[in-house]
């Protein structure tokens, strides 16, 4: 059965990465939201895991992370942590199509 939606890979991909949305020109737009928006949420559950966690062992005040305050050292390692994210969000923008890899066309034949 094939989905009219594209959004499900059924086939080996041997030419250019598919587009998403049918095709439409935003696909790279959709793939940079869709990475920030699980990233962002991997983020925020686990921060609130653990923070919890060290609470309710007090271990951690509950204002702790709102009244700190980086070290230059700290305050530089997250700043190239920023710029790491960025890249990665916005390098979905220009992603140019391009397969990250080659798949000969004969795998077809062993599906």
């Amino acid at each position: 059965m094939t989905s009219r939606y594209k959004t499900i890979q059924e086939e080996p991909i041997i030419d250019k990465e598919p587009n998403l949305l049918h095709d439409i020109s935003q696909d790279n737009f959709m793939s940079a939201l869709v990475t920030l928006a699980a990233e962002l949420y991997m983020v925020r559950d686990r921060v609130h895991v653990l923070e919890s966690e060290l609470e309710k062992n007090n271990i951690l005040p509950s204002n702790a992370v709102e009244l700190h305050e980086d070290t230059k050292e700290e305050a530089k390692k997250r700043s190239q942590d920023a710029q790491e994210f960025a890249n990665r969000f916005w390098s979905q923008l220009t992603n140019s199509g391009e397969p990250v890899s080659k798949i000969d066309p004969k795998v077809k034949d062993y599906l």
